[in-house]
């Protein structure tokens, strides 16, 4: 086709033209952005674990030091308090680890520090596999990751496209309802069900499929949770008559989300009744009212 016919063509479908024109603008600009996003976030990742490692690593020598009883001049008890307490600045630092720096700083107990060790080794080699992993995924990427990390910025277009889908069907569905006398009732509560539903369906779905968070416990679960909810609303395709049923089905599993959330991992958690007991003791020892033993009995009674 020559460069006339091509003009001609255009000037002949200069709307189709032109809303092919910024389909594909609005493609390019959405694919970029969401590329350079998705970069930004792994770079904010690796910048948040290298931190992390460096202010664990940086409090591990001296910790060390002292549950092994090795001989330390006194300024070493200061720099131990020093790295422990940067620590809790450590952007990936859990409860766990928090709980038990905040208790060894507060009482200075040695017996402590053997638990705090091992806490602070196994954060950091959990953050360390983590580091691997993700410079793993950004310069070895597999065959299959490689695809994806090329798809994946094409879903928000395709999501916005969605979007720009169920505008026009909620300008029909207030054009019939405000019609509502000519309708059956039924009719416009199943058009409106589905409609919610397939929003609902969006807004979860997105979020799941674009990724880009830490792979913490539990959250696969609910990344799962949240794409299972998405795919029941291709039910509607069978009958528009089973979208309230189906509403109130990704409502219900939504508010199952809620309590999978709720549960902290065991790990996270401080151990059962050793925190509230050596702070009760540190607390008795600073105002001199420690229970005798025969109170301590009676109370147990």
């Amino acid at each position: 086709m020559s460069l006339s016919e091509w003009i001609t063509w255009l000037q002949q479908h200069e709307r189709t033209a032109l809303a092919s024109f910024l389909a594909l603008a609005l493609f390019l600009g959405l694919y970029g952005v969401s590329e350079r996003k998705m970069a930004r976030k792994e770079r904010s990742r690796l910048d948040h674990l290298r931190i992390s490692l460096e202010l664990f690593s940086a409090a591990a020598g001296p910790l060390m030091r002292k549950v092994h009883k090795l001989e330390t001049a006194s300024y070493e008890e200061e720099l131990l308090s020093d790295r422990l307490l940067a620590c809790r600045a450590a952007p990936y630092i859990t409860a766990d680890l928090l709980v038990q720096i905040g208790a060894y700083i507060n009482d200075q107990d040695p017996a402590r520090l053997p638990l705090l060790q091992k806490t602070l080794e196994r954060e950091s080699e959990r953050l360390i596999e983590e580091r691997e992993n993700l410079l793993s995924g950004i310069e070895r990427p597999s065959w299959g990751l490689s695809l994806w990390q090329q798809v994946r910025p094409i879903l928000p277009f395709l999501f916005a496209s969605a979007l720009l889908f169920c505008f026009g069907w909620l300008f029909k569905l207030i054009i019939d309802l405000s019609v509502g006398t000519t309708i059956e009732g039924r009719i416009l509560l199943n058009n409106w069900t589905c409609f919610v539903s397939v929003i609902f369906s969006l807004l979860l779905l997105y979020p799941a499929l674009m990724g880009g968070r830490r792979k913490v416990e539990g959250a696969a679960l609910l990344q799962a949770l949240s794409i299972f909810i998405a795919l029941i609303s291709l039910i509607h395709w069978i009958s528009l008559n089973l979208s309230p049923y189906i509403l109130g089905a990704q409502a219900l599993l939504f508010f199952v989300g809620f309590v999978l959330a709720g549960n902290k991992p065991r790990r996270s958690r401080p151990f059962a009744g050793h925190y509230d007991q050596m702070n009760n003791e540190s607390t008795g020892r600073a105002t001199g009212d420690l229970p005798t033993d025969t109170e301590s009995e009676s109370s147990t009674n």
